[in-house]
């Protein structure tokens, strides 16, 4: 690792002692609602930024230069929710994963090769650390809510390990549409985390409906806007469709349900995209542990 990644190391420990000492004096449910926001925010402006910037007439010079000036630094909203998740977790093994995640994301802001690929190997086992969490907890106490809540983390981290794995050039032709369908089908097991209600899920049908309708009109148009909007590649409008109604379910059903962190989790899951980058793959990790942890409880 360089100089400059090993600094950036040591100091994302020293931040992670400081979200645990705040920890200790906020309630944790009100840092995994903060860490939403957090995440939320960034993730959210650069996919309306980049599905905004490729459709025709495009966006005004003064945004593309604003973008273009601190769209770098996107991803250290994600980075911080996820080291402020690790203080809420309540397992080790989860806690050293969302602190990789948080690390290791804040080494994309350097802008050489030799920050990006620890940053993206960081990330990557940070998701596996997080998945393999919610499974042993399985063999150790086999139930349905842990089956429930470990279903769309488990296929969230496939999701991360797979696409940015094709971003660096691994079998890219297999791991991109791989990694895409396992990102959308873990969007579509939300519900399963979050629970449902009649509420929800008419809304989620009807925006699954809608979603395969506008892709079966105007295939080509759909198809644009989900690969540059979501990094999309290679899986069925109807999985698309799937995601959609899932991810609409899983956001209505939490806000019904006054569970903001849940709610905010879940829509991230829904603009993070698919993973090919380490801003949307802390994005979709931050969203998993915080769907996964406050799946069954109420705000």
């Amino acid at each position: 690792m360089s100089g400059r990644g090993v600094e950036d190391a040591v100091g994302s420990t020293s931040l992670l002692a400081d979200v645990a000492a705040l920890r200790s004096r906020t309630p944790g449910r009100t840092l995994r609602v903060l860490a939403g926001v957090l995440a939320l925010g960034p993730v959210a402006a650069m996919t309306a930024y980049r599905v905004g910037h490729n459709v025709p007439g495009g966006l005004p010079s003064k945004v593309v230069t604003l973008a273009a000036d601190w769209s770098a630094l996107a991803v250290v909203g994600p980075a911080l929710a996820a080291l402020l998740l690790a203080a809420t977790a309540d397992y080790g093994a989860e806690r050293v994963g969302l602190a990789f995640v948080g690390g290791f994301g804040v080494l994309a802001l350097g802008a050489t090769a030799a920050a990006w690929h620890p940053a993206v190997a960081g990330v990557a086992v940070g998701s596996a650390l997080v998945a393999a969490d919610r499974f042993v907890g399985l063999r150790q106490q086999y139930d349905w809510n842990g089956v429930r809540r470990a279903a769309p983390v488990g296929l969230a981290a496939v999701g991360v390990m797979t696409s940015l794995a094709a971003a660096a050039n691994v079998m890219p032709a297999t791991l991109r549409p791989l990694g895409s369908g396992a990102a959308l089908a873990a969007v579509s097991l939300i519900p399963l985390a979050t629970g449902w209600g009649r509420t929800s899920t008419f809304a989620g049908i009807a925006a699954g409906v809608l979603t395969f309708a506008a892709v079966a009109s105007a295939p080509y148009v759909a198809g644009a806007v989900l690969l540059v909007g979501g990094g999309v590649v290679g899986v069925p409008a109807s999985l698309v469709a799937f995601a959609v109604a899932g991810g609409t379910t899983g956001v209505v059903h939490a806000v019904l349900d006054g569970r903001p962190a849940v709610a905010l989790g879940a829509a991230l899951f829904c603009v993070a995209g698919v993973p090919a980058t380490v801003l949307q793959a802390a994005g979709v990790l931050v969203a998993a542990a915080l769907v996964a942890h406050d799946g069954g409880e109420r705000a």
